[in-house]
């Protein structure tokens, strides 16, 4: 027979009477304020435990709740900047659809892809070629202005030499008296204008087109306009000097022209 050690008798019944004496209190001062205080205290520190544990799982749920909305925000933030970059370019085509394009003709969008490292700013790349048919000899042109015209085609990739490239000599004629000259570039800004008298009027701020007999470009594009004219007693041409109208380090939205079938 297991007999309970003698300490752990006396521990229960001290438990026990302590526990009576604490009810029998309760029992005959359960009006008093120290019964109060002592009732509040209990509550405070069953609120505590009750607080803290509510508390952090509250917590975790609140932590949850604002990972889900942050991953809302910056996909409604991604939606945002998709529909702002759609708004921007579909602003551009409205402006693109806006020149002045030949009957003859009908055109193929396309942005700038790139530029050939080796052609240092004679050339370009553009996201279109053979499957949307664009071909060699193809003109480009922008809101601006000509462009150039396309000398390889690939399958989704064309390069073109830009109308800037030193080794143009192109048909130009000038805006007013419609006086036709040979456009030769200078630089990426300029060009100059040979082959017209100085018999022929021409001022400055006058656009400068693409001639009528022009064997590469249509006539009538706008390459640019006149900064500067004067005559030399040297020669019987005129020293004119004229700016692009298409600034070729801005360049991003551009037209391939194909002509149409039976014209």
């Amino acid at each position: 027979m297991k007999i309970t050690p003698r300490h752990k008798l006396y521990r229960d019944w001290i438990y026990l009477i302590s526990t009576t004496l604490i009810s029998v209190f309760f029992i005959l001062f359960n009006e008093s304020s120290f019964n109060d205080t002592l009732s509040s205290y209990g509550m405070d520190a069953f609120s505590l435990i009750n607080y803290d544990y509510f508390s952090f799982r509250e917590k975790r749920e609140l932590e949850n709740e604002i990972t889900d909305l942050k991953t809302r925000l910056i996909k409604s933030e991604n939606e945002r900047i998709k529909f702002a970059e759609a708004f921007d370019e579909n602003l551009r085509l409205k402006e693109l659809l806006s020149i002045d394009i030949p009957d003859s003709f009908e055109y193929i969008y396309a942005r700038l892809s790139g530029i050939d490292p080796n052609s240092y700013g004679r050339t370009i790349l553009i996201n279109a070629g053979k499957e949307k048919n664009v071909n060699e000899n193809d003109v480009v042109i922008s809101m601006n202005g000509v462009v150039g015209i396309i000398i390889n085609s690939g399958d989704r990739i064309s390069k073109v030499k830009l109308i800037s490239n030193p080794s143009n000599r192109i048909a130009v004629r000038t805006q007013m008296n419609r006086a036709n000259g040979i456009l030769i570039p200078v630089d990426q800004d300029y060009a100059s204008v040979e082959e017209i008298t100085i018999t022929t009027e021409v001022a400055v701020k006058e656009s400068i087109f693409t001639a009528d007999f022009s064997t590469i470009y249509p006539p009538g594009l706008l390459v640019g306009e006149v900064v500067t004219v004067s005559d030399s007693s040297a020669t019987i041409n005129k020293k004119i000097k004229v700016r692009f109208s298409q600034k070729f380090d801005q360049l991003d939205d551009v037209f391939v022209l194909k002509k149409k079938a039976g014209k």
